[in-house]
């Protein structure tokens, strides 16, 4: 398909799947892997994951398999999810506080002060909008990967 992106896995055995101290976690190195393989491709670009291995798993094994990727996955999304509103919060604070420090200019009558104050607001407003239009779409997109993940079709060959 034109709009897929074919990860392709190579598992010597189940224990390649496993965080080296969780049995309930994924290899940070392979869930790494299967993130950056999806570079160069849309964000929007739905995902296989293509596991071959030299051992036949068992159905339950390739249950496991699948539900430890997708539920992953899915606790990387919320996390950066909570990262997102907490910095949506903190750009709106910092916006509405530089517009405050410029309108206090008007009532500063000490030159320093009131250069001061110019200069802070106009800060403050544009890191937020900053934030706003560059950081937030670069974080746009990793959402959306770790989305598309985590509801990958997984297949084993």
């Amino acid at each position: 398909m034109k709009n897929m992106v074919h990860i392709k896995l190579n598992l010597d055995s189940l224990e390649d799947l496993y965080h080296p101290f969780s049995k309930n976690t994924l290899n940070p190195m392979l869930a790494s892997f299967i993130y950056e393989e999806c570079f160069g491709f849309p964000a929007k670009n739905n995902i296989e994951i293509h596991i071959s291995s030299k051992t036949n798993f068992t159905k339950e094994e390739k249950e496991t398999i699948s539900n430890l990727i997708h539920s992953n996955f899915k606790a990387e999304l919320e996390e950066e999810k909570i990262k997102n509103t907490f910095s949506n919060t903190f750009r709106t604070i910092l916006f509405f506080f530089g517009i405050l420090l410029l309108i206090l200019i008007y009532w500063v009558q000490i030159e320093f002060f009131h250069e001061f104050l110019l200069i802070l607001g106009w800060l403050a407003i544009w890191e937020s909008v900053y934030d706003f239009l560059f950081v937030e779409m670069k974080e746009r997109i990793k959402r959306k990967r770790y989305q598309k993940i985590s509801k990958s079709k997984i297949i084993f060959e």
